[in-house]
Order: structure tokens, then C-alpha cells, then sequence
């Protein structure tokens, strides 16, 4: 079992960010993307949330048990607006919930950072900075 590499629980056991288990893009690697679900499912992760535009780890996500949920969105128009409903509809329920793009994590922090403002009223500066100290890089 093996942690991701680059992760932010937003809330601690209940919201997780994470570049795409098992790496992004050319740098992906099956055994990698294995373990790391593992490890998400030991941390009580129920459903894995998709942002890409391909359907790269869906069926891994089924085989592990894991519910997923594949909203492939605009990043750079309303996208955030797109994934908050969901989000929010999923972590009604008990466990976890993880939410990645494919390489960059940018946009995963902001859907993030905007669920954090809206349901406890932390502000979204507070969250991107909690997200950079977990080696993340936001850009806004």
C-alpha cells in the first residue's frame, strides 16, 4: 500500500485532493495507481470523483469497489459550479471522498477551497495556503 504522492485532505478523513492515483499523464504507472487505491479505500475513501476528460482509472475504481462519479468539466469556465452538487450530495454520506484531475491538482484545490468556504465558512486564501503546506501549487 502506497500513499499518493501529492495529496491534501481538505478534511481530514472525509475530503481528500490528489493527482490521478497511479500518476498522470506519461509518468502513470499500473502498480502505483493499485496500491494507491488501496490505500484511499484504507482511509475510508468511499467514492473517488474524476475530473478528466478521459475515463482513465474508472473501471480500477469499480474492480477496487469504490463508488466513482466521472465529471469530465471545463476547468476554466464553470467547472467548479459543476463538481460542487456532487461533491456535496457524496460527503453526506459516511466515509471518505477523493477528487483528482489527471497531473495538475489546481483545479481539485479550488473545487476544494470553494466547498470549505461555502459549508464551514473558511476562507478560500486560508484553504489554498493549508493546500501549498501539503505540496500543492494553487494558482488563484
Amino acid at each position: 500500500m502506497r500513499q499518493p504522492k501529492r495529496k491534501w485532505w481538505a478534511r481530514p478523513r472525509k475530503l481528500c485532493a490528489l493527482e490521478r492515483p497511479g500518476g498522470g499523464g506519461s509518468s502513470h504507472r499500473p502498480d502505483r495507481r493499485r496500491d494507491e487505491i488501496e490505500w484511499l479505500k484504507a482511509q475510508g475513501v468511499h467514492t473517488v470523483i474524476s475530473t478528466m476528460k478521459t475515463r482513465h482509472n474508472l473501471t480500477a475504481y469499480e474492480e477496487a469497489g469504490l463508488d466513482w462519479v466521472h465529471l469530465p468539466v471545463e476547468e476554466e469556465r464553470d467547472g467548479v459550479d459543476q463538481v460542487l452538487p456532487v461533491l456535496r450530495r457524496k460527503l453526506r454520506l459516511a466515509g471518505a471522498v477523493a477528487i483528482h484531475a489527471n497531473r495538475r491538482t489546481d483545479f481539485v484545490t479550488e473545487v476544494c477551497a470553494a466547498y470549505l468556504r461555502d459549508r464551514y465558512g473558511i476562507p478560500v486564501k486560508e484553504s489554498l495556503a493549508s493546500a501549498a503546506e501539503a505540496g500543492f501549487s494553487p494558482s488563484r
